[in-house]
């Protein structure tokens, strides 16, 4: 065989599998192909929605419970977490968030479907008052066991 033909038969080749890759992911349902919180690819999203005031209780401190919408793929090592600070001066020389939640596995349903769920994530420690009318940076984030990250968003917004 002479060179000429190799290469054109391996181009051939080569164009033939990335048309054939193209045309697969083109044909793949919108919700396979993730949107702008996605850092793997395929299915796994988070969106945060409305931010409200949780006030204290008997048992708790005051927080913030977040609607967050989240979708992942089949897995049973995803958990989908939120950490919130004020975003104003008072918080301005604290890097560590006032406040965490997170749900588990077998508290997520992963199937490819996007579900909003509510998130309570209450207030530790000495903290500054807050409430209604201040601003909350709100992180979610949907990882696996070993901390990798999936899915992240980031939002600043008022409670």
């Amino acid at each position: 065989m002479h060179p000429l033909a190799l290469r054109h038969r391996v181009s051939v080749v080569a164009v033939t599998a990335f048309l054939a890759g193209a045309g697969t992911l083109a044909a793949a349902p919108p919700a396979l192909a993730g949107d702008d919180s996605t850092i793997f690819g395929k299915d796994n999203t988070v969106a945060v929605g409305e931010v409200t005031y949780a006030p204290a209780t008997a048992q708790d401190e005051d927080g913030i419970t977040v609607d967050v919408t989240y979708s992942c793929d089949p897995t049973p090592t995803l958990s989908l977490g939120i950490a919130w600070r004020l975003a104003d001066e008072r918080d301005s020389q604290i890097n560590s968030p006032r406040g965490v939640a997170t749900l588990q596995p077998s508290q997520l349903t992963c199937d490819g479907q996007k579900r909003t769920v509510a998130i309570t994530a209450r207030a530790w420690g000495d903290h500054l008052p807050f409430g209604e009318g201040d601003p909350v940076q709100v992180t979610a984030i949907v990882d696996n066991f070993e901390g990798a990250p999936y899915a992240r968003r980031v939002v600043v917004t008022t409670i």
